[in-house]
């Protein structure tokens, strides 16, 4: 699977892309340690040079070193709200397939509603109750991410429902929990890997889209959305400011993407090698 994962040209780029995002957010601050917060008004909106090789915000604070600490900040956070989103969602997923019954009804109907709003809106609406902060914004994004996840894991696991494996696991009075770790889980952790590098992308993009809208990362804090609502104010005279962080998040989000639609293909090949003719 390795091998095919590898020799596909769109994996490849991804890969490059994210090797590339890696360096700008963990190495470049070690290289570059000026400060993202520090301003200086008689600067402001300065054009890229020796000193400031971006350019300046309208604060006069250092484009690079926002833009390297933004990563610092808009990638974990991206992250952390999507793992715990798919922990979530996948558990009552797959519970909520596998058992079956009332209960399945019950949460497939939640789920439903939540699918029913678009995951920008839930996110929104999580935040306004919640109120604007990092936090917030994660906690936001694991709600809007959760019934996508739950929906997916519980279309994966009902046909092993009837599998004979799994009749022989109950007919010797297999705890459910036990059967349920070693039995299901395993057939369909392809799904749910493929699912979660893919949604690791939607997740930056939400956590983005919140602070562009102000109701995510508050400034000063460096965040990429914070940087772009600031930057197109001045998209015209600093194009810099809106156009540097825009493009390390689609390269962000397109080699999240470019990998997981790789993996995806490598699974799928080797799900069909594996399966008994």
């Amino acid at each position: 699977m390795r091998r095919r994962f590898l020799t596909q040209p769109l994996t490849v780029v991804g890969l490059v892309l994210l090797v590339l995002v890696a360096l700008i957010t963990i190495v470049g601050p070690l290289v570059y340690d000026a400060s993202p917060t520090r301003t200086n008004p008689m600067d402001a909106y300065a054009p890229p040079s020796g000193r400031y090789p971006l350019g300046t915000d309208q604060l006069g604070r250092d484009i690079l070193a926002r833009l390297l600490h933004a990563g610092l900040l808009s990638i974990p956070s991206g992250l952390l709200a999507v793992g715990i989103g798919a922990v979530v969602g996948s558990l009552v997923g797959i519970a909520s397939g596998f058992i079956g019954g009332i209960v399945d009804a019950i949460v497939m109907r939640a789920v439903d509603v939540l699918l029913s709003f678009p995951t920008l809106l839930t996110a929104i609406v999580v935040v306004a109750i919640l109120g604007p902060s990092v936090s917030s914004a994660v906690v936001a994004v694991s709600i809007a991410a959760l019934p996508s996840y739950a929906r997916v894991m519980r279309g994966s696991v009902l046909p092993l429902r009837t599998a004979a494996f799994i009749q022989a696991a109950r007919v010797s009075n297999t705890p459910l929990l036990r059967l349920l770790r070693v039995h299901v889980l395993p057939n369909v952790a392809d799904v749910l890997v493929v699912l979660l590098v893919i949604g690791m992308g939607n997740g930056i993009v939400v956590l983005s889209a919140l602070s562009f809208l102000g109701i995510g990362v508050q400034p000063p804090e460096a965040d990429w959305g914070v940087m772009l609502t600031e930057g197109v104010r001045a998209i015209f005279s600093a194009p810099v400011a809106a156009l540097a962080p825009a493009v390390v998040l689609m390269a962000t989000v397109l080699g999240i993407n470019f990998v997981g639609e790789g993996l995806g293909a490598a699974l799928r090949v080797d799900t069909a090698r594996r399966r008994p003719r």
